[in-house]
This record gives structure tokens, sequence and C-alpha cells, in this order.
């Protein structure tokens, strides 16, 4: 079967995120078939660049990364004006979430209820990374939704040296470490900001030496140290910032307990998130709400209750939970388990071969093949 020329328009530069995932799920294509796009400058400049260069080497596919502009629209666009089939690769319900959180306020909502929705009805196939996102959609009508998650980094890096000197460097050895890494966005609708309920969790565990590390940066990030000093455990917190990817899997061994908090509401039922197989892979004990796609594939005791898009009482669960593990360690030997399940669901081998299955399957068939089809 022929592969098709692919261009996958990048929402970041060539060392971002997103690029590590397209990196990761073309692996397996075929040498010269798969061109990457990154954003450069602002988003109507992006677009005319990409553009442009879609002129100059029309693609048979284009892949868009993420429900976000001005890639959506312009694979909307180019399927109007020139025919070119997109697939749609998201992570999240970019509609609800931004409605949930007050932060797409104003103009803004309607503006991503839009796009989201043309780009999803418009798409050839949607690529999602949970499998609730899945269900979701197809409840709504969509045919082609295929299941590819979120992958994680190499892990031979974070030698057991590296690791070591890292705990030195922030000041962690002899204390027992819970951490979390995720963008650090303030919502003005829920007035939380990611980690908000390991700051409250660190109030109830004074008596203990537990201390916390952030990884991560954004606008929320002030609000964030604020909130700590309110509550009287900044001396128990590290925030450590954005750090390069490469770099991922040794912060995260400094972790003896790692973070995954979802509202249990839609936005947070449809992710994986990126986070959650780094965790696994890094053999770290998770502790997540029981939602979306950390609620089908952790073990129970990794598992706390959340209800609804704040939960008051779950910062106290929180606690408990990360009482019951400094007391007895033993139990932190679960995670044993993890980075099996990580290579088994979300290594880019595995990633990889599912999104050549996908792409092979939308190739254009040769004109006999078409000829054959209608006899």
């Amino acid at each position: 079967m022929n592969f098709p020329h692919v261009t996958a328009l990048v929402h970041g530069s060539a060392a971002s995120i997103e690029s590590v995932r397209i990196r990761g799920l073309t692996q397996r294509a075929p040498e010269g078939t798969v061109r990457l796009l990154f954003r450069e400058g602002s988003r109507f400049q992006t677009a005319q660049s990409w553009w442009s260069s879609c002129d100059r080497n029309p693609p048979d596919l284009l892949y868009v990364c993420n429900t976000a502009m001005p890639g959506a629209p312009f694979g909307v666009m180019r399927s109007w004006t020139h025919r070119t089939p997109f697939v749609l690769d998201t992570g999240d319900a970019v509609f609800e979430m931004a409605r949930r959180s007050g932060i797409g306020a104003g103009l803004k909502l309607p503006l991503l209820w839009l796009v989201e929705t043309l780009a999803q009805r418009q798409a050839t196939a949607i690529v999602v990374r949970g499998t609730r996102h899945q269900e979701y959609l197809q409840s709504r009508g969509h045919r082609k939704v295929v299941l590819i998650r979120d992958g994680y980094a190499e892990q031979s890096v974070a030698t057991p040296a590296a690791v070591n000197s890292l705990r030195r460097q922030l000041n962690l050895e002899g204390q027992f470490v819970v951490g979390l890494m995720g963008s650090l966005v303030y919502s003005p609708r829920l007035k939380i900001c990611y980690g908000w309920d390991l700051l409250m969790a660190l109030q109830k565990l004074k008596d203990l030496p537990v201390v916390a590390v952030v990884i991560g940066d954004g606008p929320g990030r002030e609000w964030l140290e604020a909130r700590a000093r309110e509550l009287g455990v900044s001396s128990q917190v590290r925030f450590c910032g954005r750090i390069p990817y490469p770099e991922v899997p040794t912060y995260l061994r400094v972790m003896d307990v790692a973070l995954s908090t979802q509202t249990n509401n839609l936005p947070g039922q449809v992710r994986t998130t990126g986070k959650l197989p780094e965790y696994m892979a890094a053999e770290r004990f998770i502790l997540a709400s029981r939602v979306g796609e950390a609620a089908l594939i952790l073990p129970d005791l990794m598992l706390l209750d959340y209800e609804g898009d704040v939960d008051p009482l779950y910062p106290l669960r929180l606690a408990e939970r990360i009482r019951l593990l400094q007391r007895q360690p033993q139990l932190l030997e679960l995670r044993r388990s993890l980075p099996t399940t990580a290579r088994e669901l979300c290594s880019y081998e595995q990633l990889s071969q599912q999104w050549d299955q996908l792409i092979r399957s939308l190739a254009p068939r040769p004109p006999h093949q078409l000829a054959a089809s209608a006899i």
C-alpha cells in the first residue's frame, strides 16, 4: 500500500512537546514522506508561511497537532479550497475546558467553539489520547476516531548519579518528596491553579518530612507561590520552572510520589495527559484523581475520588494517602509494574505502529483500485 506524503502542522518550535510527539509517532514512516512545519512568529505569519509551503509542496494529507490556531482552521480551509484531507490530533475538549475554567472568556469562547466544531466535522479522522475522549466523540456521531495515547521520554539519561546529584541540588536529602509536572495556569472561574491541592495537602503534613517539587511554569506560578506563602508551606516547596524535555526523567525520579489531578468533568474525563506516561515510565508511585485514563490503567491504591470541578475535600484525601505511603514505604513497591504498563500502552514503538496503520488506511487508492471498486 502506498504511504501518503504527510505535512504535519506543529503548534510549537522544533524543541516543543508537540514536536516530540509527532517525531515519535512518525518514526516508522518511509523516509521523505513526512514534513514538519513549526509555528514561526505570530499566528498570521505562521499561517502565511504554512500556506506558501503547502502550495509549493502539496501534501496528500495534513496532520494537525492540537486544536489550536492557526492549525485547526488551516486544515479546514485547505480541505475546502484544495480538497486536502486532514487528521486532527487532539488531547482535550478545548471549548469545554475553556468554558469551565473561565480562561476563554469574552469573544474567545465562541471562537474556540467554532474552530473546534468545524475542525472535528471536517477532519477525515480524529486522533485522541484518551479512551473517554474516543467514546465521547463517537457518541456525538464522529465515525473515524482513533486512540493514540501520549508517549514518554527516553529514560536512559536518568542515571542514579544524576538523580542523586539533583536531589542534593534541590535539598531533598532525607525528605519524602511529592511532586507534579504541568502547565501552571490559573483559572479565574474556579479560582485555582494546577498544584493547589498539593499545597493544601502539605499544610496538613507539617509534622512529617514531606516536601514538594513543582515542575513547570505559566501565568499561574505567581498565584501558586503566593498561595504557598499564605498556607505557610513555602519552605516545603521547590519550584523548578520549565525544564528541557530530555531532563524530565531525571527530575521525575527525585520524587517518591507523583501527582496527576484531573477535575471530574468532561475536560478531565477525556484526558490522558502527557504527564501520566512520563510518571509510569519513570517508575514513580502515582496518586491520581479517579478520572479519565488514570482510572482505567492505574491500580486502585493510586486512585483517589474527586468530585466535580473543584473538590474542597480532595486535599484532605490526598494528605491522608501521602501520610500512609510515608509511614508504610513498602507500599511504594507497587510502582514497579508501571514501566511495563507504559511500554505496552505508551511507548513510541507501539504508538508509531498505530499511527502508521492509521495513515496507511487514509492513503489515496491507486487509479486501478478505484476503477475496480466502481464495477
